[in-house]
């Protein structure tokens, strides 16, 4: 017992590592290291200023409005126009909000694809998914909602993906080891397995929510992507969700560790890796944060859809959320100020990539 106990604190102090390995697979899964070297600086421009007012946590694109979540506001949806960021429209917060989970944008939604200002909105509370048309002429949007149910969720989830065929999501409290999951309404729920393959003892609860990730798809190009939060590594998967290229970071990994009880992942102690995911018609954007608090200068790794990798961005602050737009021109990020609320930034990509 002495020597577990041992290792779980060279765990938590050390950000223990693990080898990388192979997966079994029928087909070749291509495995790689990517650089960690910095290829490129972004400075951004402060185009709104949240102050101490507004602390939005979600951030959306359409082609004429930026869409936020701000988690405190009475008005938790809020639609900015482009131009000159004034208010649009407004969706207010509901009975139940953030009793389960926060509603979120969507990350991908088939329905909204060849709409210029349609954004969605996974509602964990309501169990509804929100689809709402920006170009209403009130300021208070409506939507047309769509029951969860059919999906079998008993759960609330988070960067949800709906393509014509399948719902690809990352639960919150997964029953057992998974990178996301897919569901569609014949053949029910199908858990993604964990990769990479944590070869060190760590307790099973820990390794159950150990392999959350980011997601984002391109249905056109067949391909998913996953960037996980606590262990530094980027999966790429068929639209079976079998795995068919594998990103590292170093010689080995970094993986969570669990809390004091020894029976859940610290998500304080552990080492955030990649925090979101965003992605434009030919580049996938992953946002790196590296730290146990939230600390120092976000890097924006950046691949194209087959895997490989096409840039290092190391951002002039702390970022929390990324969007881009189907051209990637830029980058639209939230950072924390110093009065309480979050500011919206703006990146150019040009030359960057």
């Amino acid at each position: 017992m002495t020597n577990m106990k041992q290792l779980l604190c060279l765990l938590t102090s050390l950000s223990v590592f693990f080898a990388c390995s192979t997966p079994n697979s029928k087909d070749s899964v291509k495995t790689y290291k990517a650089t960690t070297d910095i290829t490129g600086e972004l400075s951004g421009e402060v185009i709104f200023a949240g102050q101490g007012i507004h602390n939005y946590y979600d951030v959306a694109i359409t082609n004429d409005y930026y869409a936020f979540m701000d988690y405190y506001s009475d008005t938790l949806l809020q639609i900015r126009s482009k131009k000159d960021l004034s208010l649009h429209g407004i969706g207010e917060r509901e009975k139940d909000t953030f009793i389960i989970a926060y509603p979120s944008f969507t990350k991908y939604d088939y329905i909204n694809k060849n709409n210029k200002n349609k954004v969605s909105v996974w509602d964990n509370d309501s169990r509804k998914l929100k689809r709402m048309d920006l170009d209403q002429t009130s300021p208070a949007l409506s939507a047309e909602s769509e029951s969860m149910s059919d999906y079998g969720l008993k759960d609330g989830c988070t960067n949800c993906c709906i393509t014509s065929k399948e719902l690809y999501a990352v639960q919150f409290n997964p029953h057992k080891p998974q990178v996301f999951f897919s569901s569609n309404k014949t053949n029910g729920q199908y858990a993604v397995p964990g990769y990479p393959q944590i070869t060190v003892p760590i307790p099973a609860t820990v390794l159950q929510k150990g392999y959350a990730s980011d997601l984002t798809l391109n249905e056109e190009k067949g391909v998913i992507v996953a960037a996980l939060r606590f262990i530094d590594c980027v999966n790429f998967y068929d639209m079976n969700c079998d795995m068919t290229a594998s990103v590292s970071f170093a010689d080995y990994y970094t993986i969570p560790v669990p809390d004091i009880s020894n029976k859940y992942l610290d998500a304080e102690q552990s080492k955030k890796c990649f925090i979101d995911i965003c992605s434009s018609e030919q580049y996938v954007f992953c946002l790196f944060d590296g730290s146990t608090n939230f600390t120092g200068n976000s890097v924006i790794y950046v691949f194209d859809w087959d895997g490989k990798q096409q840039a290092v961005l190391q951002a002039d602050r702390n970022l929390r959320k990324i969007a881009t737009e189907k051209s990637g021109e830029y980058l639209l990020a939230l950072s924390p100020n110093g009065q309480g609320g979050r500011d919206v930034i703006k990146y150019s990509l040009k030359n960057k990539i």
